[in-house]
C-alpha cells in the first residue's frame, strides 16, 4: 500500500534561482550570510525586534532585492527597510516554501515522469502522467491507461514551480538614486522568540543563600539569528497585533514532518549580563554577541553572588470568617505559610533590577547533600524593592482557633471573642504573624498582645511561638457594618 512518507521528488537538472511570485529573473538574494550586523532585542511576551543589515551593489533606478531567511512567524505590516539614496516602492512577505508538498500542490495539471522500480531486476520503469489532484500528498494521477489514486512509486519534475521560496522571504521593489554598495537596514517584528528568568538559591544558614540567575532564551520563530547582539527587555510591553493570516502551509507541513516540535537543543554560556534603564523598562545586555538559532534554547548567566541575606517568617491568615451566624466558627491544624523576604538592596549583596522568574530553594541535609525545598514566583524586582516568596508550608508549626462567643449588639454591631493556640514542634523559638480580616470597620476590646493595623478591616499579630511550647492569642472586637 502507498505511504506517502516514501513519497519524495526529483528535481531536474534545471538551476533554481530562488524565484518567488513570478520574480523578476533580476532579482538580487540576500542570503543570511550577507548580514553585515544583526541585533536581537526579546521581549518577555513571546515578540523580538529584529534588526537585520545586508550588504548589497546597486545601480540607478528600480531593483528588485530579497531578504532571504527571515523569521517565519514575522509579523509582515511591521517590516519597515531604511538604506541612504533608497526609496522602498512595495514589499512582499512570501512564505510559501520549497517542500515536497507544495511542489506537488502547485503542479497540479502538469505532465511528470513517473518512477516504479522492479523488485525482481532492480530497474526503473519510467511512464508519463499528469497530475490531477494533490490529494494531501497522495497524488491522483491520469495515466494513458487510466487514473491511478494510490501510485507506490516516485514522481520526476521537469521544473519547479517560480512561486516558492527556499525559505521565508521578504521581497523588496526599491527605487535607487546612486549606483555603488548599500547597506539595506530590515527591521520588523516577530513572534516565536521569548527568554525568562530561572533563579537558583542554595541556603548557606537560616538568614543567608547563595544565589544564581539564568535567562533561557527560546527560539522557535523560523530563523537563524547568527553573531547577533542580544539584548532582552523586561518590562510588560502593550503590543496590539493586527489579525494573523490564515495558517502558514510550511507550518502544517513542518508539524507532520516534526511530529508537532523538534526537541530544542539547550545550550548554556557563562557570561555576565548588565542593565541598563529604558523608559519603564530595564534592558539586560548580553556582553558579547552569540547565535540564537532555530528550535533550540540557550542559557546565559545572569548573576552569581554569595551570601544574599534574607528573613524567613512563618504567616497564617486566619480562616474564620466573623459574622453573625457563620459556620467557620473554628479551625484546627492549620500550618501557616513559609515566606523568605529578599530585600534587593547593597545591604542584601544584591542591588540590582531583577526580571520576574521562578526562583528554587534548596537546602543541604545532614550529609551535606543540597535537596530541593520549594519554589516561588518572583516578579520583577527593582533596585529597593522587598519581594516575600512563599515557599511552602511548616510542618512541625500549626494553630487551633474558635470563636468562644459572638453577640449582636444591634443590626449593625456584633462583638466576637476568639481564641487561637499556636503550637511549635520545634527545639527552637519560632514567630508566626497571624491575619485576621474582617467584613466590617473593627475595633479591638480587648487582646492579650498587641497587635497592628497596616490594612482596612484587618489585624496583625507577631506571636512568639517558645520552642517545644505553645502561645494562645485572645482578643475581643467590635465591629459594625456601614
Amino acid at each position: 500500500m502507498f505511504n506517502k512518507y516514501m513519497y519524495y521528488t526529483l528535481f531536474a537538472a534545471l538551476p533554481f534561482t530562488g524565484a518567488g511570485n513570478q520574480v523578476s529573473a533580476n532579482e538580487t538574494t540576500l542570503k543570511i550570510q550577507d548580514d553585515t550586523a544583526v541585533e536581537v532585542s526579546i521581549y518577555n511576551q513571546n515578540l523580538a525586534l529584529i534588526k537585520d543589515s545586508r550588504q548589497v551593489d546597486l545601480g540607478i533606478g528600480r531593483a528588485d532585492v530579497a531578504f532571504e531567511g527571515v523569521a517565519s512567524q514575522m509579523m509582515p505590516e511591521t517590516a519597515v527597510i531604511n538604506a541612504n539614496g533608497v526609496k522602498i516602492l512595495e514589499q512582499n512577505y512570501e512564505y510559501d516554501l520549497l517542500t515536497p508538498e507544495n511542489i506537488l500542490e502547485e503542479s497540479i495539471g502538469q505532465e511528470v515522469t513517473t518512477v516504479i522500480t522492479n523488485p525482481e531486476t532492480g530497474k526503473n520503469v519510467f511512464d508519463k502522467a499528469t497530475i490531477i489532484n494533490s490529494n494531501y500528498g497522495r497524488p491522483i494521477l491520469k495515466f494513458s491507461y487510466g487514473i491511478e489514486s494510490n501510485f507506490p512509486g516516485r514522481l520526476v519534475y521537469k521544473d519547479l514551480p517560480q512561486n516558492l521560496r527556499v525559505k521565508p522571504t521578504l521581497a523588496v521593489a526599491l527605487e535607487n538614486v546612486e549606483a555603488g554598495g548599500k547597506t539595506l537596514n530590515l527591521t520588523y517584528l516577530t513572534q516565536g522568540l521569548s527568554w525568562q528568568a530561572n533563579y537558583v538559591a542554595e541556603l548557606t544558614a537560616d538568614t543567608t543563600m547563595d544565589l544564581q540567575g539564568w535567562v533561557t532564551l527560546n527560539n522557535q520563530s523560523g530563523a537563524d539569528y547568527k553573531n547577533a547582539s542580544v539584548k532582552l527587555i523586561a518590562g510588560e510591553v502593550n503590543n496590539v497585533s493586527a489579525p494573523r493570516p490564515v495558517q502558514m502551509r510550511q507550518n502544517l507541513m513542518m508539524a507532520k514532518a516534526t511530529g508537532i516540535m523538534a526537541a530544542d537543543t539547550a545550550i548554556q554560556e557563562r557570561a555576565s549580563l548588565t542593565a541598563e534603564n529604558l523608559s519603564e523598562y530595564y534592558v539586560y545586555r548580553l556582553p558579547q554577541k552569540t547565535d540564537i538559532m532555530d528550535k533550540q534554547s540557550k542559557q546565559v548567566s545572569l548573576m552569581d553572588i554569595k551570601d544574599v541575606s534574607f528573613a524567613k517568617k512563618y504567616k497564617l491568615t486566619s480562616p474564620l470568617y466573623l459574622s453573625l451566624g457563620s459556620q467557620d466558627a473554628s479551625f484546627e491544624n492549620a500550618h501557616p505559610q513559609l515566606i523568605y523576604t529578599l530585600k534587593n538592596n547593597e545591604e542584601s549583596h544584591l542591588g540590582m533590577p531583577l526580571p520576574a522568574g521562578i526562583i528554587r530553594f534548596y537546602n543541604k541535609d545532614d550529609s551535606g547533600a543540597s535537596e530541593f525545598t520549594g519554589s516561588a514566583n518572583i516578579r520583577q524586582l527593582a533596585k529597593g524593592e522587598t519581594a516575600e516568596l512563599t515557599v511552602g508550608q511548616a510542618f512541625d508549626v500549626y494553630a487551633n482557633g474558635q470563636v468562644k462567643k459572638m453577640q449582636k449588639l444591634s443590626d449593625k454591631v456584633f462583638e466576637a471573642e476568639v481564641e487561637v493556640v499556636f503550637h511549635n514542634a520545634k527545639e527552637a523559638p519560632q514567630t508566626v504573624v497571624f491575619e485576621q480580616n474582617f467584613y466590617a470597620s473593627v475595633d479591638v476590646i480587648s487582646e492579650n498582645m498587641p497587635s497592628k493595623s497596616d490594612k482596612v478591616r484587618q489585624l496583625v499579630w507577631n506571636v512568639e511561638v517558645p520552642g517545644s511550647e505553645k502561645t494562645v492569642l485572645n482578643f475581643k472586637v467590635r465591629m459594625t457594618r456601614n
